[in-house]
């Protein structure tokens, strides 16, 4: 499994790369304006209806069925769920481009009355993205069970790049300037489609399809209504910041976006890599086995979360600089994101452990009792945002989703506990969890005055992590041997 999440993690990161320049890119045309709100929001709305409909319902909900299925048996399931899954976005994507004013109410109420009817344009011409988007996800799902990560991984790329070059090539041949963006997310989408088909074409599935609704279409359909629901009050809960956000300040949306495309970098690269590439094994593990798996899934979370809050927080200021000072995007901005960035990486470890210990419930078919953690979480974000996000702006919109992190992480920890027994928490704390912490800590307080400092820190800690890696993975193929 550590091997399946180191490929993830490379494409990810590369992924991730690009989505640097992407964002660098934008910020440098556009800066933290009326137009990056603006766009960011209508983006966000596609984006919010994918995590409804997407990967963390779908890869949940496929990945462990799949798994189970007779080689025999998955070409009909598969070709099955595929057709009924297309059918459900070409219904999602109509109503969505039909109703792009209730949409707008929604997500945006602060925009009814200034910039409406360029706000409901961005909204239709943007929306199909979730068609290819959609898919897209599913066949990620599909394409992980077989234990393909690779291409599923890097897709993400093309939207990035795809994006980068509209802005180059299209930008100033519209009247609005977002209208590039717009385009680049739509060519982004069908080109991830469509590398994904090729991937999973690749499989040789021989093609045996009917009309005929499969049980598995079914199983699959009901893991993914209940890990919806969850996502659904994830959604809820980010379509409130950005509501609260449309009433505040220009920029402040715009900040929050900076912020956290910062917080998923390693998070995506780390976390969700760990999480989504352990699920297939995982799936096969026996229930008495799993517990012990999982802990040694976390004491490797532990190790990277607090090597990189560290990291951060020393140098928060200096990595928003390096990456987004340039162009439009200004001193202001630059102290703005780093503040809402600190905030949000304090939640990192609880973000984190938290993909680690869903897993064991999605791992035995159960989406249910992640989905009782998530409502809890989410409904604490909500009322956070409205509260912290109206008297303190930006900040207290950062500030609730950091507490809603380290909120999901102990309710589902106390779930974890009730159905899989007690947790030894001190096994979490190694010598390597420890050595870790402290030669990254020593690095950051004698590099943080020199110029650059951050980018030499950034290599040594980027050895530290590589180091624990293969330290944690050295330790997870010794319990596999001894347990087999």
């Amino acid at each position: 499994m550590f091997k399946s999440a180191r490929t993830i993690a490379l494409f990810t990161l590369l992924s991730r790369i690009f989505g640097y320049i992407r964002d660098l890119t934008i910020a440098s045309f556009l800066g933290a304006s009326i137009y990056t709100d603006m766009f960011f929001i209508a983006f966000r709305i596609p984006n919010s209806l994918r995590r409804f409909l997407g990967e963390g319902a779908v890869n949940s909900a496929v990945v462990p069925v799949l798994s189970k299925l007779s080689e025999r048996d998955k070409p009909k399931a598969i070709w099955n769920l595929i057709f009924y899954f297309s059918v459900l976005l070409v219904f999602v994507t109509v109503i969505g481009v039909l109703f792009s004013k209730v949409l707008i109410v929604i997500f945006a109420a602060g925009y009814l009355h200034n910039h409406f009817q360029l706000m409901n344009r961005l909204v239709k011409l943007i929306f199909p993205y979730i068609f290819f988007i959609g898919l897209t996800v599913l066949l990620m799902g599909i394409l992980n069970s077989f234990k393909h990560f690779a291409i599923p991984s890097f897709a993400p790329t093309l939207l990035n790049i795809s994006i980068i070059a509209s802005l180059f090539f299209l930008f100033g041949k519209f009247e609005n300037p977002i209208y590039p963006l717009c385009i680049g997310v739509l060519v982004g989408g069908f080109l991830q489609l469509f590398v994904s088909s090729i991937d999973f074409f690749t499989l040789k599935l021989p093609f045996d399809f009917s009309l005929k609704i499969e049980k598995t279409t079914v199983e699959i359909f009901k893991l993914m209504a209940i890990s919806a629901v969850g996502s659904s009050i994830i959604q809820i809960s980010s379509m409130v910041d950005g509501f609260v956000a449309s009433f505040l300040k220009t920029g402040s949306f715009s900040y929050i976006f900076y912020a956290n495309r910062l917080f998923q970098l390693p998070f995506a690269v780390f976390s969700i890599a760990l999480a989504q590439g352990s699920l297939p094994d995982l799936s096969r593990l026996r229930e008495k086995n799993l517990k012990d798996v999982i802990s040694l899934m976390s004491r490797f979370v532990v190790f990277y979360s607090l090597i990189i809050v560290v990291y951060v927080l020393f140098y928060s200021f200096d990595i928003v600089k390096f990456l987004f000072m340039h162009g439009k995007f200004n001193k202001a901005d630059t102290l703005n994101v780093s503040l809402a960035l600190n905030v949000m990486i304090s939640g990192f470890l609880f973000f984190s452990l938290t993909k680690i210990f869903s897993n064991a419930f999605y791992s035995k078919k159960d989406a249910k009792t992640p989905l009782k953690a998530t409502v809890i979480a989410s409904l604490a974000s909500i009322v956070l945002s409205i509260v912290l996000g109206f008297t303190m702006g930006f900040l207290g919109l950062a500030i609730s989703m950091s507490i809603s992190g380290v909120v999901n992480f102990f309710v589902i920890l106390l779930l974890f506990i009730k159905r899989f027994g007690k947790v030894d928490f001190g096994s979490f704390i190694d010598k390597a969890v420890l050595l870790g912490l402290l030669f990254s800590f020593i690095f950051s307080l004698a590099l943080k005055k020199l110029p650059f400092g951050f980018v030499v820190d950034g290599i040594l800690v980027g050895l530290i992590l590589i180091l624990g890696y293969r330290h944690y993975s050295r330790l997870s193929l010794e319990a596999s041997s001894s347990s087999s």
